[in-house]
């Protein structure tokens, strides 16, 4: 981890993230004090906002910056409700379907020795995941 870098971890289960937090060697808080932390990047790792609970988000938009990166591992839907609050602010924003492409991409290149086909990937997992919606 970088030695200049702040990293808070926060997670429904608090011996889960204090557990992580000493493995990164970074601060925890607790669930109920998570938007008290500032984020320039904000990950979420919990299925908060996942098929079929889409209406929830583990974040309120307004405890997000006008620059925070926010990143949703939650693949299905693409755009999670936490997305478009995020995208409504004017945060950048990465989907859960980016991550999974650009993992699957690795494994790709790893065994073929070849360039992934990251587009094809991409509509080849919407397609998919479309039908669990």
């Amino acid at each position: 981890m970088a030695a200049d870098a702040a990293v808070t971890v926060s997670g429904r289960t608090r011996q889960r993230a204090s557990d992580l937090a000493a493995e990164l060697g970074c601060q925890e808080t607790g669930w109920e004090n998570r938007g008290a932390q500032f984020a320039d990047i904000l990950i979420n790792c919990t299925p908060v906002g996942m098929h079929p609970g889409v209406d929830e988000s583990p974040f309120q938009p307004q405890w997000l910056g006008d620059n925070t990166l926010v990143f949703d591992t939650v693949y299905n839907p693409e755009n999670t409700l936490l997305i478009k609050q995020a995208r409504e602010r004017g945060c950048p924003t990465v989907s859960g379907i980016e991550m999974f492409v650009r993992q699957a991409a690795l494994q790709f290149e790893r065994f073929t020795g070849q360039m992934a086909p990251l587009e094809v990937m991409r509509e080849a997992l919407r397609r998919g995941i479309s039908a669990v919606r």
